[in-house]
């Protein structure tokens, strides 16, 4: 039995790169743009797991919609923290600080707190799970997270290196599995009660463990791309905006018949909007991005047991040691 998540990132509307101003400078209208993606989940099975920030917990259309994929879909609504657009607003606006394990744990937690509290007003229960904007997560986020209720974080990026002092730095995982948080390191296994499910990066075929951690210390141009033409060995994300058909499928492949036991599928929002993001440019670009998801959950569905996951509800398969 393979265990699968759909986790979106569920935002405004933003160019990466400009300014950080607060929620009022941002639309959110992607959220309209949402139903037919919702609707090929209900073809296939597929519970999805919806990561909302501010922006779009404080927009009463949008959480129409989202409420009505709870309620009527088998969708879950969860907790997505972009720090420069949820108030409170009382950190200086940085690129730094755009990461959320970067304020001060006492300010991640009025934030959180806040965003937690508007969902749960609405929706009528408490959100439990989360993701960090940017991936910004560390070990000063677990206790926060801890104290706010959340059971299952979905952070960790396998393979990630920061590229500057300030950015989440997660490298090479011994094992991709679900594990309970360490609050000295978050990469490996600890007593925290909140389960974390990284994201699925990883290779499209089998590798000695020697090359997987040391794959990503090699230069761009160079080794890795003599390992792709030579040996077509790859690391790729189950997300369909940074990779093929083709490539999600060989790295489902090469992960089930390896013995993984789940599959977290993550992408963004504002990517299934014309123009909402530079995946998606035109009205073609979204229908070609649906038929992409259509045809990888056809494909899982005819070779595997697939059993779809909200992302609360992980936590109850993979009980604390």
């Amino acid at each position: 039995m393979i265990y699968f998540l759909v986790t979106i990132d569920t935002e405004e509307e933003r160019e990466w790169g400009t300014a950080y101003n607060d929620h009022t400078h941002y639309t959110v209208e992607n959220i309209k743009f949402l139903r037919p993606l919702q609707e090929l989940f209900d073809r296939h099975g597929v519970k999805a797991t919806y990561l909302i920030d501010y922006p779009v917990a404080a927009n009463k259309t949008a959480m129409k919609i989202l409420m009505d994929f709870q309620q009527n879909h088998l969708a879950e609504i969860g907790l997505h923290l972009h720090p420069w657009v949820n108030p409170p607003y009382e950190e200086e606006r940085t690129v730094a600080n755009s990461f959320p394990m970067n304020l001060p744990p006492e300010l991640q937690f009025k934030k959180l707190k806040l965003l937690s509290d508007l969902i749960a007003n609405q929706v009528g229960e408490k959100p439990l799970t989360y993701r960090a904007g940017r991936y910004g997560f560390n070990e000063s986020s677990v206790p926060v997270l801890e104290e706010i209720g959340v059971t299952v974080d979905s952070s960790v990026v396998p393979f990630r290196l920061a590229k500057k002092p300030f950015e989440p730095n997660f490298g090479y995982l011994n094992s991709i599995e679900p594990y309970r948080l360490n609050r000295n390191n978050v990469r490996q296994a600890g007593n925290s009660p909140i389960l974390e499910v990284p994201l699925t990066v990883h290779f499209n075929k089998k590798v000695p463990q020697f090359l997987a951690k040391r794959y990503i210390y090699l230069p761009n141009v160079g080794l890795r791309r003599l390992l792709k033409k030579a040996f077509d060995i790859d690391l790729y994300w189950l997300r369909p905006s940074y990779s093929t058909l083709k490539q999600m499928i060989q790295l489902s492949d090469n992960l089930i018949n390896s013995g993984v036991t789940f599959l977290n599928m993550m992408f963004h929002s504002n990517e299934l909007m014309p123009g909402g993001s530079k995946y998606c440019l035109t009205q073609d670009d979204v229908d070609q991005y649906l038929k992409r998801l259509d045809d990888y959950f056809s494909y899982l569905n005819q070779q595997y047991k697939i059993q779809y996951m909200q992302l609360r509800e992980m936590n109850q398969l993979y009980p604390a040691r």
